[in-house]
C-alpha cells in the first residue's frame, strides 16, 4: 500500500470506530492503527475485509482476515 491508500484505510477505520463499531484483526479486537500496520507489512497473503451484520442488516462489526496467497 502506498502512503495515500494508508491514510484512506486509516480515516475510514477512525470513522467506523467513533460510531462505534468494533474493529477486528485476525478474531481480535484491533485499533485503526494496528490494522494499517498489517496492512503495511503484508508480504506473503492480503487482507481480507468481513462486514458483520446483524439480523436486519445493521453494521455491527468489521473483520480484516489474513489470506495467504497461493504460489
Amino acid at each position: 500500500m502506498n502512503k495515500r491508500e494508508v491514510n484512506v484505510l486509516h480515516q475510514e477505520l477512525e470513522i467506523y470506530r467513533e460510531m462505534g463499531i468494533p474493529l477486528y484483526l485476525n478474531g481480535k479486537k484491533s485499533t485503526p492503527k494496528r490494522i494499517e500496520k498489517a496492512y503495511r507489512i503484508a508480504e506473503e497473503g492480503v487482507y481480507m475485509r468481513d462486514y458483520i451484520q446483524d439480523d436486519t442488516g445493521k453494521l455491527k462489526g468489521l473483520s480484516f482476515d489474513f489470506v495467504r496467497e497461493e504460489e
